[in-house]
Order: C-alpha cells, then sequence, then structure tokens
C-alpha cells in the first residue's frame, strides 16, 4: 500500500453533490486537488432541465491552475418516473462511468469517496481501487431527527461495499459500526470538521461590515443554515432576560424560519442572507460572541459543528449547546441547555468579560490548532491509504471505532 508521500500516484473522485465550500467533501477535495488529480462531482444536470444535455457533452470547471483538476455535473436520467426507475439508475450509472473514465484513465489508480447513502449501487461499479464512504452527517436523518424513509437500508448496502468509512464523530461512528453487518466488519474512522486557515486568520485585520454597523452591541452570532436544528426557545427565553443582546442570523433560511426571527424574536434579532465565505471571519470578529445553539436529537448529537471550529480560530467567545463532538473544546465553550434562558443568560454574562480577554482569546486559538483543513486533508489520506495517523490528541487517540 503506498506510503502517504506517494498519494499522487492515484487519482481522487469525490462525490460532493450540492457541497458548500465549508463542506468536508469539497474542503477536503479541493486541498488535495492543489498536488493530486481530483475530480469532485457535484449536482447532476437533469435531462429536463438541464441546458448542457445536447451532445451529452458536460462542462468542465478546473479547479486548479494546472488544471488537473475538475468539478463535473454528470447527465441524468429521472429515476422516479414509474416503469423506468431501475433502466434509468443503470443507464445514469454507465454514462456516469464513461465520463469518470474520460476525465481519470481507468488504467490509473482511483480512490472514488461517496457521499450519500443513495450511491450504494455505484460503489466498486466506477473502477475503484479504493472507495471510501464520507458521512458528514447522519445522512439517514432529518435536521430534527426524524428518519428519512428508506435511508437506513441503502445506507447499510453502501457500508458493505465500501473499503474506508470516515465520519465526522464517534456518535456517528457508532451508529455507523451498529449498521454493519457483522459478514463485513470493518473500522469506522473519526475525523472531525476543520476550518479555512487560509481565510480564518486571527492576525488579520477584519473591517466591520458595514450592515453590522447599525446593528446595537452587545452582538451574539449564529452563522450557517437557519433550520429547526436551532433551539429557538432557548434564545426566545435569553432574549427577555438579556435583552441588551441582539442576536444576529447569518446565512440561508429554511421556510418559515424568518418569520420566526422577525416576529418571535421582535427587537432582539437581526438576519442576513448568506455572504460569501471570504466575509465570514469580519461577522465574526465584530460581534461580542458566537453561538451553536443547536436542539439535541439524534441527528446534532452525531454532527460536528464546523461554524464552532471558524469562530474558535478566530479567537471568538463560544457559547453552545452540549454537542458531542464540541467536548474536546470544552475549555473554551460555555456550555447552555437546551431550552434554558437562564443557562444562555449566563453565558453572555460570561462573555462580556471573557470575549476579549487576550488569554481567553488565545486559548481559543489554541485548541483548533490541529483543525485546519490542510491537516485534516493529510489526515484524510492517512486513513484512506492505510497508515497509522500521527495522533495530535486525545480525541483524535480515540479516532478508529471499530465494529464488533
Amino acid at each position: 500500500m503506498e506510503e502517504p508521500g506517494l498519494g499522487s500516484k492515484f487519482s481522487w473522485i469525490f462525490f460532493a453533490l450540492n457541497a458548500k465550500p465549508t463542506s468536508m467533501r469539497r474542503a477536503i477535495a479541493e486541498r488535495l486537488a492543489t498536488k493530486e488529480s481530483v475530480v469532485i462531482v457535484d449536482q447532476p444536470v437533469s435531462v429536463l432541465r438541464g441546458r448542457e444535455v445536447p451532445g451529452f457533452k458536460q462542462r468542465r470547471v478546473p479547479l486548479t491552475s494546472t488544471e488537473t483538476s475538475w468539478h463535473y455535473r454528470p447527465l441524468h436520467f429521472p429515476e422516479q418516473l414509474p416503469g423506468i426507475g431501475k433502466a434509468a439508475r443503470l443507464l445514469n450509472r454507465r454514462l456516469l462511468e464513461r465520463e469518470l473514465d474520460r476525465l481519470v484513465p481507468p488504467s490509473q489508480p482511483r480512490v472514488v469517496c461517496y457521499d450519500s447513502p443513495s450511491q450504494y449501487y455505484l460503489a466498486k461499479e466506477l473502477h475503484d481501487d479504493i472507495s471510501v464512504y464520507v458521512a458528514i452527517d447522519d445522512r439517514t436523518l432529518r435536521v430534527t431527527g426524524v428518519p428519512i424513509k428508506g435511508e437506513i437500508e441503502a445506507e447499510k448496502k453502501l457500508l458493505q461495499r465500501v473499503d474506508k468509512i470516515v465520519c465526522v464523530s464517534e456518535t456517528l461512528a457508532e451508529t455507523l459500526s451498529s449498521r454493519i453487518p457483522s459478514s463485513h466488519t470493518k473500522p469506522v474512522h473519526v475525523l472531525s470538521n476543520g476550518y479555512d486557515e487560509r481565510m480564518f486568520d486571527p492576525q488579520q485585520n477584519y473591517s466591520e461590515p458595514e450592515i453590522l454597523k447599525r446593528i446595537p452591541r452587545p452582538r451574539v452570532l449564529v452563522a450557517g443554515h437557519v433550520s429547526n436544528r436551532i433551539d429557538w426557545e432557548g434564545i426566545r427565553r435569553a432574549s427577555v432576560l438579556r435583552p441588551q443582546w441582539t442576536w444576529v442570523f447569518l446565512g440561508p433560511t429554511d421556510p418559515g424560519m424568518e418569520e420566526i426571527i422577525s416576529h418571535d424574536l421582535r427587537e432582539h434579532r437581526f438576519w442576513h442572507p448568506q455572504v460569501p465565505l471570504v466575509n465570514v471571519p469580519a461577522w465574526i470578529r465584530h460581534c461580542d460572541a458566537c453561538a451553536v445553539p443547536y436542539r439535541l436529537n439524534a441527528f446534532t448529537r452525531a454532527s460536528s459543528p464546523l461554524k464552532a471550529i471558524e469562530y474558535l480560530a478566530m479567537g471568538a467567545f463560544l457559547l453552545s449547546t452540549r454537542v458531542p463532538a464540541l467536548e474536546q473544546y470544552k475549555d473554551v465553550t460555555s456550555w447552555v441547555e437546551e431550552g434554558n434562558g437562564a443557562t444562555y443568560a449566563s453565558a453572555l454574562d460570561k462573555a462580556i468579560s471573557q470575549a476579549s480577554d487576550p488569554l481567553h482569546v488565545a486559548a481559543s486559538i489554541l485548541a483548533v490548532r490541529n483543525d485546519s483543513w490542510e491537516k485534516k486533508a493529510e489526515q484524510f489520506k492517512e486513513i484512506v491509504f492505510g497508515i497509522q495517523p500521527s495522533l495530535t490528541s486525545a480525541s483524535q487517540a480515540r479516532a478508529v471505532i471499530s465494529c464488533n
């Protein structure tokens, strides 16, 4: 098997459907693309809606200046239409196989990284020399913790077929291990989320966004997708107990979320749509605290909140409900209890005295020193090629969970 330094002999194919730049499957792929041949498979183009269908020619966008890597959107025939589901799936697989062979010659060893249970029928069918399942969340659940019909069964099939399994938390690793049949025993590797150290640089000077200048301080920032995974009851009660604080929500919203922010929180809130990632550090710098106020359910307990890591990388004061993956940052996290406004109020009081304390800022930055995407990409390669990882903390020392 290859040593980590020789991994460039392999080509990489990452499925990253609708992945944000901060998503592990895309972030690691793009880091590897600076040195190696990488294809990122993005959201398919439907034959019913796509404009790139004529001649079945796909638009390829290079990821790096060397043009060794590509974003690729495969042509897709609908698989849900009555009577043609199986035929469409077979056709989609063959088209995908043909196009990937054009981008990555089959003679070149491949690592193929899957990101969804629904891809089980592709594993080992795309000339995979090494197949990897990259689980960035429990993909069988909605954010509210409700199961998605048919996804557990699909994930079990995928877990049987892949060679390697990588997920973002120990909680999720235990869940995935329980879904692997005894006849296909294999370890589940934990690689928590990371941050872009080139972008989240606490040493830089960040100008205050113009729109924030109109928002009263102190401010507490909740960045990322605004959805029902947020502990709205805890925030409502905290707003009553500490009305001087403004809750700033930054990111896209699920249906109904803007109404909650606008009507339920009234003057204690502000929402702004998603901004380019390069602008997020400025929002963190010019807020007085940052929060990961998740409801605790099967979905959120299995997650690894990357916004928390980005907050800490900027030296921000962090308050959060007890998401298990954040326990490794417990020394720089102020815990709050779901629905308990008093615990939120206590954390906000602490932020007033600690947020600008140089010792607290330095401790926050130090807590995530090994969590950059650059280091995560190297650790990912070590897992894929079966090399003993360079463990750098007690939590990483528990990074492999075996299936019994």
